[in-house]
């Protein structure tokens, strides 16, 4: 097991205004050995840190589309424009692109309106923490890669409902920022035995707050297959019971489950 100690999903200025660079690292991809492509959630986790240092603003939601494949990309380049907003808020749009062919369209908002009260509705259920949840050692691909980089223990399984509760944590501490919290949110695929092994469409995340670093309870809700596709939602929260973020995800299921190969 190879931990990475950097923030693997942070860009870097490019070489145009508005322009910054994801360089690519084994811990930002999932896939075969020899076949690494860079997870869903980390293109958005990219995305969310250049629209976030463009415009000096907080996250307050983000939505990618995944476009093409990413298999052996070296740098992923993201393109992001202030297209709207106020005083309060911008809108942004963006495009990943490799060698200059696009693979992510993203749309996000950044802001926020002071002063405002907090009020949290959503609650974290009753579940058993993670000490009493059963740890998963994730296997997506080669040694070192994404899932390397995460604890992973299921508080919930509950199939015919399609509700699926898990614990995470960054084994190498990073907080639970929006960032964190959008690489995490893309293992909304592994919520169902019938859609392990798909391919995402698109996610939306809807940032409310982030945390120090520890574990964070993502409780799935799938809300339907149809048309060889699943729609869901998911809730973020701290162990404390802080709601940190929801999400959502609409993703193409498999000709063949991941759990109808393994039974």
């Amino acid at each position: 097991m190879s931990v990475a100690g950097y923030p693997f999903w942070r860009v870097v200025p490019g070489n145009r205004q508005s322009e910054y660079i994801l360089p690519v690292t084994l811990p930002a991809t999932a896939g075969h050995e020899g076949a690494p492509h860079v997870m869903g959630g980390v293109a958005l986790a990219a995305a969310i840190d250049a629209m976030q240092l463009d415009s000096e603003l907080p996250l307050l939601w983000a939505n990618i589309q995944f476009l093409s494949p990413t298999q052996h990309a070296e740098e992923l380049v993201v393109a992001c424009e202030a297209c709207g907003g106020g005083q309060a808020v911008a809108q942004y749009a963006g495009e990943l692109s490799v060698n200059g062919r696009p693979t992510h369209r993203v749309s996000a908002a950044l802001g926020a309106r002071e002063p405002a009260e907090q009020q949290l509705f959503a609650q974290m259920p009753e579940l058993p923490g993670p000490e009493a949840s059963t740890p998963v050692e994730l296997d997506y691909g080669a040694q070192g890669n994404l899932t390397d980089q995460i604890e992973y223990r299921v508080a919930l399984e509950d199939n015919s409902r399609g509700i699926h509760a898990i614990w995470t944590r960054s084994r190498a501490g990073f907080a639970l920022d929006a960032g964190w919290i959008a690489i995490i949110s893309d293992f909304f695929l592994g919520a169902h035995p019938r859609s392990r092994g798909g391919s995402s469409l698109d996610a939306t995340l809807r940032f409310v707050q982030g945390a120090e670093p520890g574990w964070m309870l993502s409780v799935t809700e799938l809300a339907a297959f149809d048309r060889g596709v699943v729609h869901g939602s998911a809730r973020h929260f701290a162990e404390d019971g802080r709601l940190l973020a929801i999400s959502s995800q609409s993703g193409v299921l498999p000709r063949i489950a991941r759990g109808d190969l393994i039974a």
